[in-house]
């Protein structure tokens, strides 16, 4: 029997074994999904980890009505054909345009283990396989050819690639920095998304299922032992009657019922960018010792950036014993440190410290006192561990000598504790602001019943980030004026950190040929989805790091209002190693300098305020602290290209260029090849 919910914006066909047949937008007429079953659940049995159950393979009692449906189970068959105690109960709620589940699970078994929820599993209509996937990967990635992507995805056989080729972005964290699969194009899309307020570990999964189905997915983690119950809320599946900004609002909103706003110190909302500089490496280089900071700045200042992101000032350099940050007295000591920090302060300039919001180096005294015990532990009770290996001139260090590293678990207090110190010495050296690297990043799930929080802890990132909160508070509180601020981008850490430090520059491109074939580059990780969902949040480039393709990525940084992250050589040397760099980057900041009014604390609202009707520029608006529409556009692979950008309702006001740009007395602009160009309008009333 076939159960349709149906209202003015949304059609559901569903039947009595949980499949879906069709999902269409009212508006458009569009079919958006092919018939899948909704649902699978993998489990434990015997030495099984992974037996499958489907949804076809077990009969449910069905509710429904012309806005719901109730799917109910008391038993389920696995893939072998065994039945089992299992309660399962899913629940679906047409509500204005969307489609809202539930989903409850009870192990009444005896031995068996209830390890993933896999729902729900949409099979991509031709209509919706079509359009531009906008992924949620690393702030945000436009894949434009869906279906040569996923069939990229490969484990080389370790998984059952036969079956199924997955592409897999954990949330929360910067793999997936929202919970969310939006397909769109012009005109219309489709929203799949979870609203989980539990921020439970949830795997965003694509698929090819056998060779054919196109398929995207949820992926949580019940891991129910017998007797145990579990339950999963915030499903939503929508179609989207216009661009992907229209599927970004709905995210925005719902983030709005739990998010927090702070207050960002001067030091921050005042700047250009930092340069990020390695005073002594990990295998012992040193690079710049303390009193080479007054040349830091001024190296740094010729570029227009007056601050230092410090890495590497401890004894044991960077990437190495940590979290024993003793000051080193091979570069210097405390002391000259402390003298040093001023000096650069008195020039113009501020310091930030580097610490590691996460790492344990196995070899340090740390570890075997307290580290040991409050390392993060995956299933098997094995510690989770990452390597990090750097190397100059030789090789052998490379090979053979790489850091290795388990990660803390943030449950624990004496971590917080720990963290906290960074801050303290911090501000004993005078510093700016400290930061904690990879804390925006998703923490391993935790299984050691010592730290006290349950196991599997399928929490742990949203303990790592009620741990951002306590330390940004413990800051604020202690050292009020201090800057914080974290790495990753990710929506439930963003808005506890002055500042994300990125690892995605936002630049890269997919054609790396584009100077050669006059093509337009193409940046398809441009992290715009994140950035117009959370336009407050502040934001840096990264992966600049010598004297290539300058202007273009230069000029991406200005269009898309980043602050610089400057780590020539990979944080190395200073900008003077790159004059090229340095002089155009310069240019670059005079430019933001001249037009604070309009960029400082402005708004990113993508291509929604205009319209530009030359697809070979990249433009983006933005909305100016004093209500003002700012568009900049930028090209690089043509010697000249002509638009005209227009602001429906607002009349122009200014406009300057960066490098070769004009605006025509027809109201037209005129762009050379690595020029960009602002234009400022006043909305009328």
């Amino acid at each position: 029997m076939q159960h349709c919910l149906e209202n003015a914006f949304v059609k559901a066909l569903l039947d009595d074994h949980a499949q879906l047949l069709s999902f269409s937008n009212r508006q458009t007429g569009t079919e958006l999904a092919k018939p899948h079953d909704l649902w699978r659940m993998i489990i434990a049995k015997d030495e099984n980890l992974e037996v499958e159950i489907v949804a076809k393979d077990s009969t449910p009692v069905v509710s429904a009505s012309a806005d719901a449906i109730e799917y109910r189970y008391q038993t389920l068959r696995d893939s072998e054909g065994h039945d089992h105690a299992i309660d399962l109960v899913i629940d679906g709620k047409l509500v204005d345009d969307e489609l809202h589940w539930s989903c409850r699970i009870a192990n009444r078994s005896n031995a068996i283990e209830v390890r993933e929820w896999l729902f729900p599993v949409v099979n991509l209509s031709d209509a919706v396989e079509g359009m531009t996937l906008y992924s949620p990967n690393a702030g945000g990635e436009v894949i434009e050819r869906i279906r040569p992507w996923a069939q990229q995805a490969s484990t080389v056989y370790k998984g059952m690639d036969n079956l199924y080729q997955r592409h897999l972005l954990r949330y929360p964290g910067s793999q997936a920095a929202t919970n969310t699969w939006t397909f769109a194009n012009d005109r219309e899309g489709l929203y799949l998304a979870s609203y989980d307020p539990s921020f439970q570990d949830t795997l965003l999964c694509s698929e090819i299922e056998l060779r054919e189905k196109l398929n995207f997915l949820f992926v949580k983690f019940p891991f129910l032992k017998p007797g145990a119950e579990w339950s999963a809320e915030g499903y939503l599946m929508a179609p989207i009657n216009g661009t992907w900004h229209r599927a970004a609002d709905k995210y925005r909103a719902w983030a709005d019922t739990w998010l927090t706003q702070h207050h960002t110190p001067d030091s921050i909302t005042n700047f250009q960018g930092w340069q990020r500089i390695i005073a002594k490496s990990q295998y012992g280089e040193i690079f710049y010792p303390f009193d080479a900071l007054p040349q830091i700045y001024a190296d740094g200042a010729k570029a227009g950036i007056d601050t230092l992101l410090l890495f590497g000032w401890h004894k044991g350099g960077h990437d190495n014993d940590y979290p024993n940050y003793i000051v080193c007295e091979k570069l210097g000591g405390k002391e000259k440190l402390k003298k040093n920090v001023k000096l650069f302060q008195e020039a113009g300039g501020k310091v930030i410290l580097y610490s590691n919001g996460q790492l344990i180096d196995k070899n340090a005294d740390f570890y075997r006192e307290t580290g040991r015990r409050i390392s993060t532990k995956d299933l098997n009770g094995n510690e989770q561990q990452q390597f990090y290996g750097f190397s100059g001139r030789g090789v052998a260090q490379r090979l053979y000598g790489n850091r290795t590293f388990v990660l803390a678990c943030p449950y624990c207090p004496e971590w917080f504790e720990t963290l906290c110190k960074v801050a303290d010495l911090a501000h004993e050296l005078g510093c700016d602001g400290v930061f904690y690297d990879q804390l925006g990043a998703a923490n391993a799930i935790c299984c050691d019943p010592s730290h006290g929080h349950p196991v599997p802890f399928t929490q742990s990132t949203l303990a790592r980030a009620n741990m951002v909160r306590k330390l940004r508070q413990y800051v604020n509180d202690k050292y009020p004026g201090m800057s914080f601020g974290i790495e990753h981008v990710s929506d439930i850490t963003a808005h506890y950190s002055d500042y994300i430090h990125t690892v995605n520059g936002g630049a890269a491109v997919s054609n790396p040929n584009w100077a050669a074939t006059g093509q337009k580059p193409r940046v398809p990780r441009n992290m715009d989805w994140f950035r117009y969902i959370f336009p407050e949040v502040i934001i840096s480039n990264r992966e600049i790091r010598d004297d290539s393709d300058v202007e273009r990525r230069v000029n991406r940084l200005v269009l898309t209002n980043l602050i610089s992250d400057v780590e020539v050589y990979r944080c190395k040397k200073t900008i003077a190693e790159t004059p090229h760099y340095q002089r155009y980057l310069g240019l670059a900041n005079a430019f933001r300098v001249r037009n604070a009014r309009f960029l400082k604390g402005a708004r990113f609202r993508s291509t929604i305020l205009h319209h530009c009707d030359n697809d070979e520029l990249d433009s983006a608006g933005y909305i100016a602290r004093d209500g003002s529409i700012v568009i900049m556009a930028t090209q690089s692979h043509l010697d000249n290209a002509t638009a005209r950008i227009t602001v429906p309702n607002a009349t122009f006001i200014a406009s300057d260029g960066l490098g070769d740009a004009t605006r025509n007395s027809d109201g037209t602009i005129r762009i050379g090849r690595h020029g960009l160009i602002l234009l400022a309008f006043q909305k009328q009333d």
